[in-house]
């Protein structure tokens, strides 16, 4: 048995409806500092390795917990949070107008389209994640993940076989991501049996 554990990363600039940056570069809030401090502080599974996301709210929530445990942060692609609009269509936006936009996206559920350079087809998404399952018998024992929310739940979705070929498996992908709890430095902890049996659950710190 091995247990993984996946970290969203806290309060981010983004989060607060400020006006739109480059995804890459958004940085956690002050509040966000505090929420990742206070999750290490009540965190006690001593992490065998940590990675993070190449967006830096991630790894800024990361490196909180590498400077605990003097362990670096490996960075890895594939934790990268999906992006369904280009900096092009949202540079210049507060939260609430790239919220419209984002809900027309999804009311559109288009599996292949990319609204630009600067982002991710939703089957590229998919492939993202998928890709990671098929790494997971490559990370030890009590490994931390930092990462995202959507990822976390394209996780949670694909972990329980559930499909995505149509738009219509796409919006109920949406609609089931929305109502899991998904608060900044929420945990979710992927036990693995010897014999390859996969659950994931809200872990509560």
């Amino acid at each position: 048995m091995k247990s993984l554990y996946f970290v969203r990363h806290g309060q981010s600039l983004a989060n607060t409806g400020a006006v739109s940056m480059h995804d890459v570069s958004i940085p956690l809030t002050d509040l966000g500092l505090e929420q990742a401090q206070d999750l290490r502080d009540r965190w006690v599974v001593e992490p065998s390795n940590i990675y993070c996301s190449e967006l830096k709210r991630a790894q800024q929530t990361a490196q909180i917990f590498s400077d605990k445990y003097q362990l670096s942060s490996n960075v890895i692609k594939e934790l990268n949070e999906f992006r369904c609009l280009d900096f092009k269509t949202v540079e210049g936006l507060q939260g609430s107008e790239r919220g419209i936009l984002a809900q027309r996206y999804w009311q559109d559920a288009d599996l292949v389209h990319r609204d630009g350079e600067d982002c991710d087809s939703f089957q590229d998404f998919v492939d993202r994640v998928d890709n990671f399952l098929e790494h997971i018998p490559e990370f030890q024992d009590r490994s931390l993940f930092f990462g995202h929310g959507i990822w976390i739940g394209l996780l949670s979705w694909r972990l329980m076989n559930c499909k995505i070929e149509s738009n219509q498996d796409m919006r109920k992908f949406r609609q089931y991501q929305t109502a899991l709890p998904m608060f900044n430095t929420v945990v979710y902890k992927l036990s693995i049996s010897d014999t390859g049996v996969k659950q994931l659950q809200w872990f509560d710190v």
